[in-house]
């Protein structure tokens, strides 16, 4: 692959040129011209005359076959020859096994015979062969005249007369074709130059046009590699652009969103690596000039460095783990009971209950069951409640519901996490589950955060295929959701 990457380039390092689509689609229209033009010059010159034989052949033959069946099944003979030798200019003769003629029909009332047909020597041998060998009743062939024209000839067998075998003869001569064929060239020539040069006008404007708006996207789209996150949409000609279009310029929105990301994610996350580092440090120097020699200072200090050492633990943790679950394709599942998950979830923040006062109210329907990953589900559950304990405000009550309800007529599992805060303002709604997204709002933290939270629980859930979601009034608090299948 690298080998093939490398012939690909040339020696300066340089992509190597190639057309460009307005180039390329004007070759390709005027190629498929042309190759049109050259099959119906093959079919009307080089395949014309073989073409024009067979179909008179079949033609004879059909016509010689309807003949014989209105001369054999009786009536008025004569008006069907007449109707035939009329329209399609034959000769039709009754012969003898001899070549005599017994009788005529060209363009007169059928008349009595004489004198024989002008077979050739070997053309009448050919023909007693077949009939003798074969057994066969009819025959068909092209014969050529010593004029340089030629004639379909149509022979069937009769029912015999007590002088013996009898056989229908139609013939239709067959003009040379040189002449036509010269014409139709001539014309064709014109017709064919003609064509080529509004092929190639036509398809050069074609090609221009499907090229013009991609040009004007690949305009747009240069200025994303220097930052520049614009693409003007303007007036589309095809479905197909239109919607690059606006997949381009949803890919702008979330390249300048993403950008504004991570310049808010080095802010805070410097800061909230810095400020435990810092704690660390000056307690760590603490230790070491002051309470040394003192077991109880001592022992607060090594007590906030372990507690400041946790927190960055966690919060490198949560990092990593918002990073593993946008790798996860699918997750193998189990039956769990989710009444348990999440009281044994909530007993987990009983320390900020006993010593900030929090309340946790919990109203949970049992022996629900689901399927699911009891530690995604967990964690999930766990960033609700951390997000309600950090926004509780001054009621410090954190409601933890888990009822039933339904979903087309199939029993859901509903958990609701809800908080007595501010409320989340409605232009902020459609941003919380985004990745470092943190509320203007200000909140008293009463769990360590890192803006990854939400993210993590929309991630977990979304593997789950729950439905999740939000709802708030500012002043009145939120409430956090998701539903799962009962099973």
């Amino acid at each position: 692959m690298c080998t093939a990457f490398h012939r690909a380039q040339r020696s300066d390092g340089a992509v190597p040129q190639v057309r460009g689509l307005a180039a390329q689609s004007w070759l390709w229209l005027t190629g498929f011209s042309a190759l049109i033009l050259l099959v119906l010059w093959v079919l009307q010159f080089a395949l014309f005359t073989p073409f024009y034989t067979a179909l008179r052949r079949r033609e004879i033959s059909r016509t010689g076959r309807e003949i014989v069946a209105a001369f054999e099944a009786g009536g008025d003979f004569g008006a069907v020859l007449r109707q035939y030798s009329f329209n399609q200019n034959l000769r039709i003769l009754q012969i003898d096994s001899s070549g005599w003629i017994l009788g005529t029909f060209d363009d007169a009332p059928f008349a009595m015979g004489g004198g024989r047909v002008a077979f050739s020597q070997a053309e009448y041998r050919e023909i007693l062969d077949f009939f003798s060998g074969s057994g066969s009743r009819e025959l068909s062939y092209i014969a050529k005249n010593e004029a340089g024209g030629s004639r379909a000839v149509y022979i069937a067998r009769v029912a015999p007369s007590p002088s013996g075998d009898r056989f229908l003869y139609v013939g239709s001569p067959i003009p040379p074709m040189d002449a036509t064929v010269s014409v139709m060239a001539t014309q064709f020539l014109i017709i064919t130059a003609l064509l080529m040069l509004f092929s190639a006008a036509g398809s050069w404007l074609l090609a221009r046009r499907i090229s013009r708006p991609i040009l004007r996207l690949t305009e747009s789209a240069k200025g994303l590699a220097k930052g520049e996150f614009r693409a003007e949409p303007g007036v589309q000609d095809y479905a197909e652009i239109a919607q690059l279009t606006q997949e381009l310029t949803r890919a702008t929105r979330e390249l300048t969103k993403a950008e504004r990301y991570r310049r808010e994610l080095l802010a805070n996350v410097s800061h909230d690596l810095k400020t435990p580092l810092t704690i660390i440090k000056v307690y760590g120097e603490m230790l070491r000039d002051i309470s040394g020699g003192d077991p109880e200072k001592r022992q607060a200090h090594c007590a906030k460095i372990i507690e400041e050492s946790d927190r960055l633990t966690d919060l490198v943790n949560e990092l990593l783990e918002a990073s593993k679950l946008e790798q996860i394709g699918e997750i193998a599942m189990a039956t769990l009971r989710i009444d348990i998950l999440l009281r044994e979830t909530a007993e987990r923040f009983s320390p900020l209950q006993e010593r900030e006062g929090y309340t946790f109210i919990i109203e949970a329907a049992q022996g629900m069951e689901v399927k699911g990953r009891a530690d995604l589900l967990s964690r999930a559950v766990y960033n609700l409640i951390a997000n309600a304990v950090n926004h509780a405000g001054e009621s410090r009550c954190v409601w933890i519901r888990l009822l039933q309800t339904g979903q087309e007529g199939r029993p859901v599992a509903r958990v609701e996490v809800s908080d007595a805060g501010d409320g989340i303002p409605p232009e902020e709604l459609e941003h919380i589950w985004e990745r470092y997204y943190k509320s203007a709002q200000p909140h008293k933290r009463g769990v360590a955060g890192s803006g990854l939270g939400l993210s993590i629980v929309q991630a977990a859930l979304r593997l789950h295929g729950a439905r999740y979601g939000a709802h708030s009034v500012v002043g009145q608090g939120s409430t956090f959701w998701f539903e799962m299948t009962i099973i």
